[in-house]
């Protein structure tokens, strides 16, 4: 056997252990709903305020819902609009009210937003935002659950 080969063999037993080791410790202890949603959020509001869309993306529901009403399939506009004008969301509070696999979020968000040139901001009072643990799979293959942003209610103003 040449040294190529083994080099390979060495790498792929690290890689499944890696893994494994992965799945054994979150299924072992596994981690703080709150803090995972906390993370989620703040993952995403980072990344549309740098205008990567796919770590915003990641994170919404395939059915999300805006004040009642369906915006899931609207992926490629939404992409587009976060790559093009790199929202910036500010969540004042982000304590998650946790109820089994949905979660609630009430907070003051103020929106700062490019539109045509001009820079806009605007303060919302009591927007919610409902997650929900939804199927997912780690490394394409492992399936798994994430809490995911599942609709968001935006009192009229």
């Amino acid at each position: 056997m040449g040294k190529t080969p083994k080099i390979l063999l060495v790498l792929g037993m690290l890689l499944v252990l890696l893994v494994g080791g992965k799945v054994i410790l979150s299924t072992l202890n596994p981690p703080d709903d709150r803090k995972l949603i906390q993370e989620a959020l703040a993952e995403s509001i980072k990344a549309s305020q740098e205008g990567r869309a796919g770590g915003v993306m990641d994170k919404l529901s395939d059915n999300i819902k805006y004040n009642n009403q369906e915006v899931g399939g609207n992926d490629r506009d939404i992409a587009r609009y976060i790559r093009d004008n790199k929202p910036d969301i500010e969540v004042e509070n982000m304590e998650p009210e946790v109820r089994g696999n949905e979660a609630t979020i009430v907070s003051p968000v103020t929106l700062k937003l490019s539109m045509l040139g001009q820079s806009v901001s605007r303060s919302l009072k009591d927007v919610t935002l409902i997650f929900r643990k939804e199927a997912d799979r780690d490394f394409l293959i492992f399936p798994s659950t994430r809490w995911k942003l599942a609709e968001v209610r935006v009192p009229d103003e």
